[in-house]
């Protein structure tokens, strides 16, 4: 199942939708972060994401405007579907994206043998 932060308020400077896709998500201001949100109220290295054992977890980074979930300050924790983060100003919600199942395999029929009269040669049967 994958999930994703979405942005729940708009500002001037438009929040990303943050893909969570790799093991690892560094969040922050700073140009080598995966997710950059270039606003003066978040750190260069402000948080980061974790999937780990079917888990999200959500560290801060020793940000100065902090990370809330729920509209509580936290260090770290596990986050649930419908959970809100606050990363500095940016208000998101984890969704989870529900998986496609590929469709049924199709299977193809067995060929059907040839009727009687679409042999090439008709083999004559001997009188007694």
């Amino acid at each position: 199942m994958s999930s994703r932060l979405v942005p729940l308020n708009l500002t001037a400077t438009t929040a990303p939708v943050i893909a969570l896709q790799r093991p690892v998500i560094l969040i922050g201001r700073h140009p080598e972060c995966d997710v950059r949100i270039d606003a003066p109220q978040i750190s260069r290295r402000h948080c980061c994401v974790a999937l780990a054992y079917d888990r999200i977890m959500i560290r801060d980074l020793g940000s100065r405007n902090g990370v809330r979930v729920n509209g509580r300050v936290v260090e770290e924790t596990i986050l649930r579907p419908g959970d809100e983060v606050a990363i500095g100003q940016f208000l998101y919600r984890l969704e989870e994206l529900a998986t496609v199942p590929p469709p049924p395999a199709i299977s193809t029929p067995a060929p059907r043998p040839k009727p009687v009269d679409d042999l090439d040669e008709l083999i004559p049967l001997e009188d007694d």
